[in-house]
């Protein structure tokens, strides 16, 4: 938020909550339940919709959806209670997630969850054991926080691929003569 807060005064912004993003669908129950909810605008996949117009979508193709929840001019009255107002809304339709599209500027992504609002990644409530790799909490999920992990070399198991099991191209049981005894 402290690029938001580093704003020049009378910055045009616009506050929205994304809906959809990069879904195949028609989502006309989107549209249906936000003009019930008394919305008037919606950027389908970076363009802006009035709602009060019939929106067609190819049900077939990817599209992003934000509900546009508010426009506003930074540093007019009280926009602070408007903007506050505002981004309450927006985290509520959009899940915990908001997007601060400055106008003429870039487009900032936030959330409330502690949670990567690209690829979905989240952790629970922070607290001194998730950064410990002692902790199953902290520890990484792929080595488990022993920091390698084990993998087994289909090159070291089975060097000579030109023998047969029999002829002991099984590396691995060429120590273990009473199972390779059985066989």
């Amino acid at each position: 938020m402290d690029k938001v807060k580093a704003l020049p005064e009378s910055s045009k912004i616009m506050l929205m909550a994304p809906l959809v993003r990069d879904r195949k669908g028609e989502y006309q129950s989107v549209f249906a339940d936000l003009r019930k909810s008394g919305y008037v605008r919606v950027r389908v996949d970076g363009k802006i919709h009035d709602l009060s117009e019939e929106i067609k979508l190819d049900k077939n193709k990817k599209h992003t959806i934000d509900a546009i929840v508010d426009r506003l001019v930074i540093g007019e009255g009280d926009s602070q209670s408007r903007i506050s107002d505002s981004v309450e809304t927006a985290l509520k339709l959009g899940a915990g997630v908001i997007k601060v599209s400055i106008i003429d500027g870039e487009e900032l992504l936030f959330s409330e969850q502690y949670a990567c609002v690209y690829d979905g990644f989240s952790i629970g409530e922070i607290a001194p054991r998730t950064f410990s790799f002692n902790s199953p909490h902290g520890a990484c999920p792929a080595c488990t926080g022993l920091g390698v992990k084990f993998e087994i070399d289909p090159d070291r198991v089975i060097p000579n691929k030109e023998l047969s099991i029999a002829q002991g191209a099984i590396h691995p049981w060429q120590w273990q003569t009473w199972y390779y005894d059985q066989a």
